[in-house]
């Protein structure tokens, strides 16, 4: 299990770095924010569902849990966790979870503003479990990529 988690890991690594590559931290929020669009929409659609309660829980959580790692770029100090902790409770249902989802992410735009402002080098890496050590600019480009890239396959109507 653990290998595939690292197969899929530096496969996910690899995407991260190359849709950041040359891009500054204010691009890159703008596709953050255009992204935040995409998935209020998807979330709207998805019924409320065991399976569409763990997705958007498991997205909300890996966002929180990417803002924290975020914040060592800023000079917080480096926390060896899980996103686990960061998830909320999906009983709380869709309605709920498609708001935090929305509060979340913007919480990640008003972090992508603040280590543009501390004029932060989006290529300033910080280490991520299985991804290893990924920049800033991959950090934020991961968090666009990884709820788009899992909802084609797990939210359903």
């Amino acid at each position: 299990m653990r290998i595939a988690q690292r197969l899929i890991g530096s496969f996910r690594h690899a995407i991260a770095e190359r849709r950041a590559r040359g891009k500054a931290l204010e691009r890159l929020a703008a596709e953050l924010e255009a992204s935040a669009r995409t998935m209020d929409a998807k979330l709207a659609a998805a019924g409320d569902t065991p399976g569409n309660r763990e997705a958007i829980a498991h997205w909300v959580g890996i966002e929180r849990w990417g803002q924290r790692r975020l914040r060592v770029a800023l000079g917080e100090p480096f926390v060896e966790d899980g996103y686990h902790a960061y998830r909320p409770d999906r009983d709380d249902g869709v309605v709920a979870l498609r708001r935090a989802f929305a509060t979340t992410r913007a919480e990640t735009l008003a972090l992508a503003r603040r280590l543009r402002e501390a004029g932060v080098d989006p290529s300033t890496t910080v280490r991520h479990n299985d991804l290893g050590e990924l920049s800033v600019g991959g950090w934020l480009a991961y968090l666009v990529q990884h709820p788009e890239q899992e909802s084609r396959g797990r939210l359903r109507g």
